[in-house]
């Protein structure tokens, strides 16, 4: 009765529901629950529904692929940039989803140093790579349901709740700020970095130090600290260098789906430094269309182009190439990312050269017959560098959609998103109040007085 007491609360509060057959009490039990299937995704793939990489039709072109017609409400809502996303009776999978594997790695962190059998060794990465999925939630949270980190206005910016205990009765939450969220996960990765291993004997689905220091370059890119993320991507790029050719690769299955290539994923990619799926775990494909405005920045050779999108799908030919790559995507770290990370670091505050040369070892490995980049000075090696960000995350999860938060605040590349449709032309203005997911409408009620949300 009283565990039913507790996920009523658990409910109504947070609108998490943890589910569970046994209590932990070894080691190995706690390290089941951190590889559980479910908190094996992170992150979410809506948010790209905001941003100039997509183009949806008025009417779907077949039975297999999106238009506006055959799309649910809120992706609607999104794609025309309502003011409203989710209606009442309507589940953000968001935030709920984030809620309940934060409640999980809060139980682990909190008890799996008193577990029984097991190292002490042993314990501590099962706790640190808790504190890595914990810092990880948060960082896709705040970049979501908050604005984007302002050094200036981070502390007075309201966040989302904290929640650092495994305690689901918690009532009247309230919104940390942006800055105290980003301390927060800056904290957990420093302390994860501390009992993690360097190698993982296995795959890449748990953590070592370097997915702490990969999350950290990230996590400073957002802040705008780009002397400390270039610092904590060369770190892991000295360990980590291997990129995929993806010239060796194609096209196997033309009409099918999942194997329609041969380019392999997840632990099998060695770019995979730690993995997180997407909640689809092959993420927006066929979900999808490319704009034209993201298939202007690849060329015919570019095998990002011809490996991941297809004019012909499922024996229809479409007016346009559609996102198709049925790769499993990986929403946590690689070496891909690192490499623009460091890039763009460099070109903002250390060697325009040294950002060409990481770009070009990127290009090498994905367009056939590369020609090396070259750039003028810094401000022509950045923009540079965000083009093939561009093109190289194109559709992984939430990364275009927080790359455009935090690039409008420099008026050098502010965009407004345009999206043509036959019931009008809908705009997104850079650095309007919508680029700001609502709070769940549940979790307004349940903390009503208490919760601030969002100005849309």
């Amino acid at each position: 009765m009283a565990f039913t007491a507790l996920l009523c609360a658990c409910d109504s509060f947070l609108d998490i529901k943890p589910k569970g057959e046994r209590i932990p009490e070894t080691a190995a039990d706690y390290k089941t629950m951190i590889s559980h299937y479910e908190i094996q995704k992170m992150g979410e793939t809506y948010p790209i529904y905001l941003t100039d990489d997509c183009y949806l039709p008025d009417q779907a072109f077949s039975s297999n692929t999106p238009g506006l017609n055959t799309i649910t409400p809120s992706i609607k809502r999104l794609y025309t940039f309502d003011k409203q996303v989710f209606g009442d009776g309507e589940d953000d999978a968001f935030w709920s989803s984030s809620c309940s594997r934060i409640f999980t790695n809060n139980v682990v962190i909190r008890e799996v140093m008193d577990a029984s059998e097991g190292t002490t060794a042993e314990k501590s990465a099962i706790r640190g790579e808790a504190l890595v999925n914990r810092a990880l939630d948060y960082l896709y949270l705040v970049n979501g349901y908050a604005k984007h980190y302002n050094e200036a206005t981070a502390e007075a910016d309201a966040g989302v709740p904290l929640l650092l205990n495994a305690d689901i009765s918690q009532t009247n939450l309230t919104r940390t700020s942006v800055k105290g969220v980003y301390q927060q996960i800056l904290a957990d990765l420093n302390e994860a970095e501390t009992s993690l291993p360097e190698e993982i004997n296995g795959n890449a689905f748990h953590a070592t130090k370097d997915a702490a220091r990969g999350l950290r370059a990230r996590v400073y890119l957002c802040m705008g600290n780009y002397a400390e993320a270039l610092k904590a991507a060369n770190e892991v790029i000295a360990r980590h260098d291997t990129l995929l050719d993806l010239t060796r690769y194609e096209v196997v299955k033309p009409a099918g789906m999942i194997g329609r290539t041969n380019v392999p994923d997840a632990d099998a990619n060695p770019e995979s430094i730690f993995i997180k799926y997407a909640p689809y775990i092959f993420g927006l494909s066929s979900k999808v269309f490319p704009s034209d405005s993201l298939l202007k920045l690849y060329t015919d050779s570019d095998m990002r182009k011809v490996l991941f999108m297809a004019e012909t799908f499922r024996g229809k030919t479409l007016p346009r190439p559609i996102w198709v790559p049925y790769v499993r995507a990986n929403t946590a770290v690689g070496t891909p990312e690192l490499f623009l990370i460091a890039a763009e670091c460099e070109a903002r505050v250390g060697s325009a050269t040294r950002a060409m040369q990481l770009i070009n070892q990127l290009r090498n490995n994905r367009i056939k017959d590369h020609t090396p980049l070259t750039a003028a000075n810094n401000d022509d090696a950045l923009r540079q560098v965000l083009e093939e960000r561009r093109r190289e995350l194109a559709m992984s999860g939430m990364t275009r959609y927080i790359d455009l938060k935090r690039l409008n605040r420099d008026a050098r590349f502010a965009k407004t998103v345009t999206h043509a449709t036959a019931e009008g032309t809908f705009t997104l203005p850079a650095n309007d109040a919508k680029y700001v997911l609502p709070i769940p409408p549940k979790v307004l009620r349940f903390n009503s007085g208490t919760m601030q949300p969002n100005e849309r």
